[in-house]
């Protein structure tokens, strides 16, 4: 198989679980958001902990000799069975990886040898010591070259109709807006953007300029959005912001990936840690970067 038949495909690492599996379905609609509009594309990884070899991505390329050759064929086997039952389900064309090493690694490695536009993958969360040292989520998210989707047991149901958009004063953080639109538009989103209420008379005067900025945007763009302030005096934003969202009965928050300027420090990580490992919904964090643009055009 040529690899550039993977260029812009959302990757989805599987490894057979529960989470996994509804990760996939995740992933075959956001497949759809795809700037290729030729082809909605999703690649199955497995990934062999302990294996050693390079990535597979046919398994016409399997080399029979390989000592981890049998377990190799039984991955694309059972994957294969997988795409069948939900090849008539969505429309989307699936591929099959199979790749060796530390997961957090080798799906990051994969999605940049691709050029993916966009990791999907479901996670069992983590609490306690755990949650200090990051998921493997989290290490995905951290490293990763493009945006990642983190899925625990939420369904997909009608898709992601109801989208938290927490905001605030960084100019990293306006960057989401680019793929909050774009999700919005092709799912008929509404976007509840929430920020927290900081600063002196002249931040939130700042902060309220950009909400007005955000919210006109969305709405000449025929998304329908409102704006709500936390007070961050009664605890921790990202758990005030978890418990917001499940309230509105939310499909996907928006977050980026590293601390967002103009948040409180947490001693139980930063912001992104904290929602990606607590919240139940699924959870979409972007590395602030310009190129994203490239993968998530306004339309």
């Amino acid at each position: 198989m040529d690899k550039k038949t993977l260029i812009n495909s959302t990757l989805v690492p599987l490894d057979f679980s529960e989470t996994s599996m509804n990760a996939l379905e995740h992933a075959s609609a956001i497949a759809h958001l795809s700037q290729d509009n030729k082809k909605n594309v999703v690649a199955l990884l497995h990934i062999i902990e302990g294996g050693h070899f390079e990535p597979v991505y046919d398994k016409s390329e399997l080399n029979t000799h390989d000592r981890d050759a049998l377990a190799i064929e039984g991955a694309f086997n059972r994957m294969a069975e997988i795409t069948k039952t939900y090849a008539g389900k969505y429309d989307v064309e699936f591929h099959c990886i199979v790749a060796a090493g530390k997961p957090y690694r080798t799906i990051t490695d994969v999605a940049e040898e691709v050029n993916a536009q966009c990791i999907v993958m479901g996670s069992h969360g983590s609490s306690g010591l755990q949650a200090l040292a990051g998921s493997n989520a989290s290490r995905v998210i951290q490293v990763s070259p493009c945006p990642v989707v983190v899925v625990k047991h939420k369904p997909l149901g009608n898709g992601y109709k109801n989208i938290v958009l927490p905001l605030d004063l960084s100019r990293e953080s306006k960057q989401k807006v680019n793929i909050a639109t774009m999700v919005a538009k092709y799912f008929n989103s509404t976007v509840h953007i929430v920020a927290p209420e900081i600063g002196n008379a002249d931040e939130r005067r700042h902060l309220q300029a950009n909400l007005n900025q955000v919210e006109e945007y969305l709405k000449e763009r025929n998304i329908a959005t409102d704006t709500t302030l936390l007070n961050e005096d009664n605890g921790n934003f990202a758990m005030q912001m978890i418990v917001w969202a499940q309230g509105k009965d939310a499909d996907l928050i928006i977050i980026m990936a590293e601390d967002e300027k103009g948040f409180s420090e947490y001693i139980f990580g930063t912001m992104a840690q904290q929602v990606v490992n607590r919240s139940t919904l699924p959870v979409m964090a972007v590395t602030p970067n310009e190129k994203f643009s490239g993968f998530f055009s306004i339309m």
